[in-house]
């Protein structure tokens, strides 16, 4: 190009885009640089096809809409550092080859835009081209969630967001066999500094079959040389629903679990005997030795949350059987389970439900 030092062209966001200006007999060849904050750029800047004498080389960048000066190389070679960019610049070039290359370092978001090389010539006078400069900023990626308690309503289970990127990244979930029960929500904010924030969010009714199942959420950016995958674990609490009491051993058993199908675990467990003495139990286990008939009889273990109870009954007859009651609650099964267990006859095998 050919005009005023401070006539600027359009320009468009390559990675490398090789400009070649050809007025009046010259040709100034250049190339739009994209680098990644904190990486070093290159600034290609070729004065070509003349014959006239090169008095200097100026670069300048376009602050607020208005070009200033910030590096100058003289005919003899040597240079001079004005202003913002004093200490980022580095003169690569070779003033009596018309390369008026440059290096800038350690790029920021302040170091973004539109720079001019400048050729003054004599007698033509200013020969100049304009190199845009983006710097891109990868995303920091996180996966954030809560615990919701069971319900038919649409809440938010778990967000993922890639923040401070530039460009914006791209966020999405795989949701496998949950990508028809689940849905996204996806916004982002625009901030000062010319980043984004990206935030897509899941929503589902919070159930109980939605507990512990894994999604991903997947960041891509052009800035990355590997997707980022952020795992997560849906946790829904739902309170305890099954109760299951199992022995040790199916044969010899001198010990039996009350197992519960609730979230979280249950935070008590309580072993009552009818008409009897409870024997040893610890938390969900209760001890009974098989040689004590005299510990015969009906067990019920009730496990609590903070969500609410349930029971469960075992029929323990070491001389001929033992059977296990389960899926009982208290407030309503408990006594039809305890006539259910006292008419339980089978052989020397244990039964379970």
């Amino acid at each position: 190009m050919h005009g005023n030092a401070f006539d600027l062209s359009l320009y468009g966001l390559f990675l490398i885009h090789l400009k070649c200006s050809s007025i009046a007999g010259f040709k100034i060849i250049g190339h739009d640089s994209t680098v990644m904050k904190g990486g070093n750029t290159t600034l290609f800047c070729h004065l070509t096809e003349t014959e006239e004498n090169i008095t200097h080389i100026i670069w300048q960048k376009q602050t607020k809409g208005n070009p200033h000066s910030f590096f100058i190389i003289h005919n003899d070679g040597k240079t001079e550092h004005r202003k913002d960019l004093q200490d980022k610049v580095k003169f690569i070039g070779n003033f009596k080859e018309n390369n008026g290359s440059i290096q800038l370092p350690g790029m920021s978001l302040l170091d973004d835009g539109i720079y001019t090389c400048i050729f003054n010539t004599f007698p033509s006078g200013q020969i100049l081209t304009n190199i845009s400069v983006t710097v891109h900023v990868p995303p920091a990626g996180k996966v954030t969630g809560s615990t919701h308690v069971s319900d038919h309503y649409d809440v938010t289970l778990a967000s993922c967001v890639a923040s401070n990127a530039r460009p914006a990244a791209e966020v999405l979930w795989r949701l496998g066999a949950l990508n028809d029960s689940l849905r996204t929500e996806t916004s982002s904010t625009q901030h000062s500094d010319g980043t984004v924030t990206v935030v897509t969010n899941i929503l589902g009714a919070p159930s109980k079959h939605l507990n512990q199942k894994k999604i991903q959420c997947v960041v891509k950016h052009s800035t990355l040389t590997k997707q980022l995958e952020l795992d997560y674990v849906i946790n829904v609490h739902y309170p305890p629903e099954v109760v299951k009491i199992i022995p040790d051993d199916p044969t010899e058993a001198e010990e039996y679990h009350c197992l519960v199908d609730c979230n979280p675990t249950p935070t008590s467990y309580i072993w009552i005997r009818v008409n009897g003495s409870t024997p040893h139990s610890e938390g969900n286990k209760l001890f009974i030795p098989k040689s004590s008939s005299d510990l015969n009889g009906v067990y019920i273990c009730t496990a609590s949350t903070e969500y609410g109870s349930v029971s469960g009954v075992l029929y323990v007859d070491n001389t001929g059987s033992a059977d296990v009651c389960q899926d009982l609650f208290i407030s309503s099964c408990a006594i039809l389970g305890l006539l259910w267990c006292l008419f339980c006859t089978v052989s020397r095998v244990l039964t379970f439900y």
